[in-house]
């Protein structure tokens, strides 16, 4: 007897017991041996599939002809010592899975990849319940093709006991009915299993890998106590039998105890069970409690760690995956599970997209999305079952209602409604932009920015930056730390949302700027002492332009309170400006150039708040500035040690500009920066309550470098602010080396 299939696809062989049997399930043992033509012989479980039927089911990534004979416990003429071949041909169409092989782990047992080596990102979606009946076929297919084209290629889902819900409730049940007849799990029902074949295999013929999990074990719903041992391997014999030749991972059980993967206790003996007969040695994982590091090898192929339905992006959640990614053995870490979109009305898109870049670029093989209403398959009228049902049930709780059906549920929310919740396109992006890049080379680096945001990639080509988003109006840019010294970068700025590309241009790190200007080299222009204010005008920063008379003076000299002084005669665009200033120790001083009206101008700004000098650049009534969420400044240089009396300096040639402070002792100077829209002449002194004296212009001695003339951002010492975001939200910052220095 001979059968034909291509390479990864699952063959099927149909045999014939001659015999009758009270409960074949129980009564009879099938294997069959297949021998590839490389001589490596597996011995393939069969399964009961109704009446008097049997069946195997084989597949293979080797072409040519693959024997098999059968072994049949008793011995059934029909079952027993049946020889006949397989002949494989190579497959030519396009699913990954068929194509490029089922998932196995990379050499660097960090990541998945398929068996001919192709790198493998998993992102799953979670749907626990989706062979349930609530969800129609129709429905199943529509969440095939929906989950697909927004970029999944993964989705966990039960064949087993339900998390949640009463043992052998209707819940269970799909169009066959239940799995089983008995709590034992001695009676099967073949038509359950029947309905779940037509669902799996949908599964995988749209690109999307079964990560299937055969049973739950959390307390208030533990297979374990109903099913017992012996029910559970015969159950996953069954399993094995039915789609292990499918290209699919392996789950044992859910939130099972953490030293099952160690073979320990009787989830453990039922790990070892499943190791043991699984002919195709698919990858295997527990959703597990945790379980402290130990020396023994686990027999889990990678690990589920678990995020966070309370603080899915919290420091301590982080810090469960990073402590699980520092364990040996080495092996991929995927966040199994986390806060659902929309669940508990928590956690929606902002929380997805930041807890995927988290996981991602902390060294993750992979990401699972989830959300209210698909993780346990509501529908209108049926929305699944919460642990309140029992209490609800026991005592004819009013989350009953007329017909004895639960109204507490998890969320009221439908899976048609979750289908179309925005995170899960923003993940499925997600995947697209890494898949883009050989994300499966980078390295976790933390210190290639600040604490709040993630860092990953390449030394020397190529980074990766999530800036999570920020309070409202948080123009902060991410910093860029320990960037090679003098190797060009090409900078881009990802919206994580919607894809969008914004190029920033090139970026690199060169050594510390030159002093940009010593002193009042060139030619005086202007002095004003600031005792006689005759040919200054004050301006309100919130009026428009105001004449104010008796400026307010202290001690003979100007004291500016919350406005601009402008002087009415001097016009000049490019110059050298100083003043000497008094701060007083709490305020802040600046010279105001390149000045149009009140609402356009530049600063050359002191911030004693943040003790720092920077540019401010005011267009259209705003400044790109605001210090209460982190500014976003224009040469930004740290004073920590300046004294409450110094000079301040400025030098504007053309769109170029500089600045420095000098107390006497110690002395802080910007680089060179540009600014695109200096159009405006004059000079002006800046709001903020400090004392100026003797203002002394002279024609400008800036020597910009040719390096300052172009568009590149540049990185100094003491300077890692990258270029500014497009908009306050989140960011994904992508720095590619570029040829062009």
């Amino acid at each position: 007897m001979s059968t034909t299939a291509t390479t990864n696809t699952p063959a099927e062989i149909l045999f014939h017991a001659t015999e009758s049997y009270k409960n074949p399930f129980m009564d009879i043992t099938l294997d069959v041996e297949f021998t590839d033509p490389t001589g490596v012989v597996r011995r393939v479980p069969a399964f009961w599939a109704g009446k008097n039927e049997w069946r195997v089911r084989y597949a293979s990534p080797i072409t040519g002809s693959h024997n098999y004979r059968t072994i049949c416990n008793p011995v059934d003429n029909g079952l027993h010592g049946i020889e006949g071949s397989v002949e494989i041909t190579a497959y030519s169409g396009d699913n990954p899975l068929y194509k490029h092989g089922p998932i196995n782990i990379a050499k660097d047992k960090r990541h998945f990849q398929h068996q001919d080596g192709t790198p493998f990102l998993w992102l799953a979606d979670t749907w626990w319940k989706a062979l349930s009946k609530r969800l129609t076929w129709e429905g199943f297919q529509e969440l095939c093709e929906d989950r697909r084209s927004k970029g999944f290629n993964t989705v966990q889902i039960v064949c087993g006991p339900y998390p949640d819900e009463t043992p052998f409730s209707e819940g269970w049940d799909n169009e066959g009915g239940t799995m089983y007849a008995d709590e034992a799990y001695t009676q099967v029902n073949t038509a359950y299993f029947d309905y779940a074949d037509r669902r799996l295999a949908l599964l995988v013929e749209s690109g999307l890998m079964p990560a299937l999990v055969g049973a739950w074990g959390r307390s208030d719903c533990d297979a374990m106590k109903i099913v017992g041992v012996d029910g559970l391997k015969r159950h996953w014999r069954y399993l094995v039998a039915r789609y292990a030749a499918s290209p699919l991972i392996l789950v044992p059980g859910g939130e099972v105890p953490g030293v099952a993967k160690y073979g320990e206790g009787d989830w453990g003996e039922v790990v070892s069970y499943l190791c043991e007969i699984d002919p195709f040695k698919r990858i295997k994982t527990s959703h597990e409690y945790a379980c402290p590091a130990r020396d023994d090898a686990p027999l889990n192929d990678f690990e589920f760690v678990g995020g966070s339905h309370f603080e899915p992006m919290s420091a301590g959640t982080l810090n469960i995956f990073t402590d699980r990614y520092g364990e040996k053995p080495t092996m991929p870490l995927v966040c199994g599970e986390t806060g659902y979109e929309g669940h508990m009305q928590r956690h929606f898109a902002d929380t997805q997209r930041h807890v995927f870049w988290m996981y991602m670029l902390n060294g993750a093989a992979g990401h699972t999305y989830g959300s209210a209403g698909l993780h346990h398959m509501g529908v209108e009228g049926d929305l699944g079952l919460s642990p309140v049902w029992d209490y609800a049930q026991k005592r004819d709780s009013p989350l009953l209602n007329g017909e004895g059906v639960a109204l507490c549920a998890w969320d009221y929310t439908t899976w048609q409604e979750a289908k179309d919740f925005p995170g899960a396109t923003q993940v499925g992006l997600g995947r697209r932009l890494l898949e883009a890049y050989p994300w499966d080379q980078f390295e976790v680096h933390p210190e290639w920015s600040e604490e709040a945001c993630y860092s990953a990639g390449i030394p020397g080509e190529l980074r990766l930056i999530y800036r999570p988003n920020g309070q409202a109006y948080d123009w902060a840019p991410p910093r860029i730390r320990d960037l090679e010294m003098n190797v060009p970068y090409r900078g881009t700025y990802v919206d994580p949302v919607k894809g969008r590309r914004f190029d920033i241009g090139a970026v690199m790190r060169v050594s510390d700027h030159p002093a940009p200007f010593q002193s009042h080299e060139g030619e005086t222009i202007f002095e004003e002492p600031l005792e006689y204010l005759s040919d200054w005008e004050m301006l309100s920063g919130t009026q428009g332009n105001v004449e104010f008379e008796g400026v307010a003076t202290t001690s003979g000299h100007l004291k500016l309170s919350n406005r601009v002084l402008h002087n009415k005669t001097f016009e000049a665009s490019d110059f050298m400006g100083s003043v000497e200033v008094s701060t007083g120790g709490h305020q802040s001083a600046g010279i105001v150039l390149g000045y149009k009206n009140i609402n356009n101008h530049i600063v050359a700004f002191y911030d004693r708040a943040e003790r720092a000098i920077c540019f401010l650049n005011r267009r259209g009534g705003r400044f790109s500035y605001f210090r209460r969420y982190i500014p976003m400044k224009e040469g930004l240089v740290e004073t920590p040690n300046l004294k409450n009396d110094f000079k301040l300096s400025v030098a504007i040639q053309g769109h170029h500009l500089a600045m420095k402070v000098d107390d006497g002792e110690h002395s802080y100077h910007t680089p060179v920066v540009r600014i695109p829209h200096p159009k405006g002449q004059g000079i002006g002194l800046w709001q903020g309550g400090a004392t100026y004296r003797n203002l002394k212009i002279s024609e400008t001695v800036l020597e910009v470098p040719e390096r300052e003339k172009s568009d590149m951002w540049l990185l100094r010492n003491g300077e890692d602010w990258a270029p500014p975001i497009p908009s306050p939200q989140d960011w994904l910052l992508v720095l590619e080396r570029s040829n062009k220095g």
